[in-house]
């Protein structure tokens, strides 16, 4: 079932139509997303009696309370559409940060998705009620804020969310096709107060600009609808040869630099936000990324510069493009507990630091005899030996000549006793001072920080090399 195509009704059998190509592939096991109004109620009725007749399909329902206004009814009437139909039903409620620019929608968008995105399970396909007039809208409001390719394609119907899927099985079906079928079930359902604020962009282009344009032209949700599907498809192209690029360019998950100078300027925006959509980073404005492409592209070999925008960050090292979510923030000075018993020191945002005690093991260990240790950030001026013998050289020389990351120089973990260092812990690996290594045979301290906890996982360092004996 296309977006554009024309829907008289809706219940179980549209809906198994929708999900077809879904279902194809094995059993479905889909959660709902519940907000308790009246679309949301009209998926969960048609999804439960499609459960009922498909013993491959599972279901349960999600409600995300954002603690708005109206948010106690919403969660009553989801809760009791959920009971009425005997679907398993969760409330998941999170807190709104919204920060300086950004609108409350938003904020309560990216707030909820990141919760559904938390609450799925492998394999599980959340179900979202957006209909065709949504989708409608969607474009008509990329349309006003200047959107490029991507973002005028509107929602898509399928995309990864999470450890699964988001599908949006109703983008082809009319709002008052929804309101008809859960009025006719008498599955409860409550109007969200907020809806009716024209002062939320959606909320005034449905309630004051949608009337006379749909009197004036009455087919306007379907025939929008079906360009939004015209450039998704166009985007899909796209997406399919910037695809290939990535693949002969990448190196891991970094974009050289080099190639992109050499492109023309349309393909090699194209590339880039294609390039960090794969990444599920959001993208930035066109302003940014022109600015984007005169500081990282013309900027001189032996500079490193970085970006930051709406939950991504952008760092050009080692020749290379390297992005990822906004990493946390360097953590703060801790004691290290020496109980002679492998633990853990738990570092927020930054993930752990293993701890475990081993006897003879090679590599990066400290001696039982060492005294009260702290772990911390680097104060400047640090320097390690790195093997006995060998030079005590600067720290920020070592991570240069191990081609260290910025981003990880700035959290990498200084082991402390008093003033003297001990060991520098990065991720997946630690070095530790030459006077400090545990003996052969005797039980020592190891360290380990592991990369992926810390979204690290990209960075490849270059183990320094002992000299020759």
């Amino acid at each position: 079932m296309s977006p554009g195509a024309h829907v008289a009704d809706f219940g179980p059998d549209i809906l198994a139509a929708a999900l077809a190509p879904w279902c194809a592939r094995g059993p479905l096991q889909c959660v709902i997303a519940l907000s308790g109004g009246a679309d949301s109620a009209a998926l969960l009725a048609a999804a439960a009696q499609l459960a009922v007749r498909d013993s491959g399909l599972s279901l349960r329902a999600l409600h995300i309370d954002h603690g708005l206004l109206g948010a106690r009814p919403l969660a009553a009437a989801a809760a009791a559409a959920a009971a009425q139909l005997g679907v398993p039903f969760e409330v998941r409620r999170i807190r709104l940060d919204v920060v300086a620019g950004e609108s409350l929608e938003a904020a309560a968008r990216a707030a909820r998705y990141a919760a559904f995105a938390a609450a799925l399970a492998p394999g599980e396909a959340l179900l979202v009620a957006h209909h065709r007039e949504d989708q409608a809208e969607t474009l008509l409001l990329q349309l006003l804020r200047g959107a490029g390719l991507r973002g005028l394609a509107a929602m898509p119907v399928a995309a990864d969310l999470g450890a699964g899927l988001l599908l949006r099985p109703l983008l082809a079906v009319p709002r008052q096709a929804l309101r008809s079928y859960v009025a006719a079930t008498g599955v409860p359902w409550h109007e969200d107060p907020m809806n009716a604020d024209p002062a939320f962009d959606r909320n005034y282009l449905r309630t004051v600009l949608w009337p006379p344009l749909t009197a004036r032209w009455p087919a306007a949700a379907a025939t929008l609808s079906r360009s939004a599907a015209h450039l998704a498809a166009a985007q899909q192209l796209l997406d399919e040869s910037s695809a290939g690029l990535c693949a002969q360019l990448q190196r891991g998950e970094a974009l050289p630099v080099a190639p992109l100078r050499q492109m023309a300027a349309a393909q090699r925006r194209e590339l880039l936000r294609y390039w960090l959509h794969s990444r599920g980073l959001p993208l930035p404005s066109t302003r940014r990324l022109l600015g984007f492409e005169r500081e990282f592209l013309e900027a001189g070999e032996a500079a490193q510069p970085h970006a930051r925008w709406d939950g991504a960050e952008l760092w050009r090292f080692d020749g290379c493009l390297h992005a990822f979510a906004c990493l946390p923030p360097p953590t703060p000075v801790a004691d290290l507990p020496l109980s002679e018993r492998d633990g853990e020191l738990l570092l927020g945002a930054a993930g752990r630091l293993g701890l475990a005690w081993r006897e003879g093991a090679p590599g990066a260990v400290i001696g039982v005899g060492a005294a009260a240790l702290s772990v911390g950030l680097r104060r400047g001026g640090e320097r390690l030996q790195r093997w006995p013998g060998g030079p005590a050289r600067a720290v920020k020389d070592w991570l240069r000549e191990a081609r260290v990351p910025p981003w990880v120089r700035e959290r990498a973990l200084f082991v402390r006793a008093g003033e003297e260092l001990v060991a520098l812990v990065l991720p997946g690996q630690t070095w530790v001072a030459a006077p400090w290594c545990a003996p052969a045979g005797e039980k020592g301290l190891v360290l380990d920080w592991p990369a992926e906890t810390i979204a690290m996982k990209w960075c490849a360092f270059v183990e320094p090399e002992a000299p020759f004996r």
